[in-house]
């Protein structure tokens, strides 16, 4: 029979599982963004665009569930300090959640620095269209010109080729 202390912690102990897969799933997705971020894979970055809200969402119904379900064993007084709290405890669900707790920590670092050069690697895409639309619009000729009569005036575009008429 299951004893009724033991419940809540092994509701904890379960939550914070499924949440360190989900963490884990983000961070594997954020690879894969990095990959198709490399290979200029507008389709497969707005899929896993997709794949990553989805994920937030998890996460973030997991940050809550973890939440109450810590609220219910430590009370109210240790909000914000649940690493200490789950220190002093000896209790050995207590030590398995703080293990978690830091893998969960682990985890977030790497999420962080990946989701950086993940920014870099899109900041790069944006400089690289920026820089090809320029070039279409003042590097193929000297760019439109309005005329004092209104009318816009487009420049001959440099060429190899030469057509006579």
């Amino acid at each position: 029979m299951l004893n009724r202390a033991q419940a809540p912690w092994d509701h904890l102990l379960v939550l914070l599982g499924e949440m360190h897969v989900t963490f884990e799933q983000f961070l594997s997705f954020l690879c894969d963004e990095e990959r198709l971020l490399g290979a200029m894979d507008r389709q497969g970055v707005a899929d896993m665009a997709d794949k990553k809200e989805q994920s937030l969402v998890e996460m973030s119904r997991y940050e809550k569930q973890v939440g109450m379900a810590i609220h219910q064993l430590a009370g109210p007084e240790h909000r914000g300090k649940v690493d200490m709290w789950l220190k002093q405890l000896r209790h050995p669900q207590a030590m398995k959640a703080r293990t978690i707790f830091h893998e969960l920590i682990g985890l977030t670092q790497k999420i962080q620095a990946q989701g950086r050069k993940n920014e870099i690697l899109i900041r790069r895409m944006q400089c690289v269209v920026r820089e090809a639309i320029n070039l279409i619009y003042t590097g193929l000729g000297t760019g439109p010109v309005y005329q004092g009569s209104g009318v816009l005036k487009f420049s001959a575009a440099p060429s190899s080729v030469s057509f006579h008429g």
